[in-house]
């Protein structure tokens, strides 16, 4: 029997051999919160579908954790997707959305930030997408932390919270 190793994998094996084992990373999860993943927003006074302006989606989260040996520091670098839809009351004008990057430990917001994204919906485009900056967040090293999550949202009021809810 002939074995056959792809390069990467020959390169990963022996560069783990020239180091040692590698120490462990306690890297967070970095997810979107169901809760407030969508957004449907309205005309003032009105919840008819005639006067929705947009329903955008969190599509996901992307990135990387990396592991700084020396400072005991681990950098989680990450961007969001958006995509929005041009409700029959935006007529094709650009959206700012505001957001949230919420750092959480057993349920507990440990630190938030707030961000907006643009989406613009070129010529007579229906959707639009977009992509946030990259965001980077540093934690310890420490066991503990295996236990962080970090929970990308929509910045909703109650009564977008409640229209969520009833969304099947």
């Amino acid at each position: 029997m002939k074995l056959h190793a792809t390069p990467i994998l020959l390169l990963a094996l022996l560069s783990g051999c020239a180091d040692g084992p590698a120490p462990p990373m306690f890297c967070p999860k970095v997810n979107v919160l169901e809760q407030a993943q969508s957004l449907t927003l309205f005309l003032p006074g009105r919840t008819d579908v005639s006067g929705q302006i947009t329903t955008a989606q969190i599509t996901g989260v992307a990135g990387a954790c990396t592991l700084q040996p020396k400072k005991h520091l681990l950098t989680v670098s990450f961007q969001a997707g958006f995509a929005a839809s041009d409700g029959p009351a935006d007529n094709g004008a650009a959206l700012v959305l505001p957001y949230f990057v919420a750092i959480t430990r057993d349920d507990k917001i440990i630190s938030k930030a707030d961000y907006t994204i643009r989406l613009a919906f070129d010529g007579n485009e229906s959707t639009a997408q977009a992509t946030s900056k990259p965001l980077k967040i540093q934690l310890s090293n420490a066991e503990q932390n295996a236990d962080v999550q970090v929970l990308v949202g929509f910045e909703l009021t109650p009564a977008e919270l409640g229209h969520n809810a009833a969304q099947p």
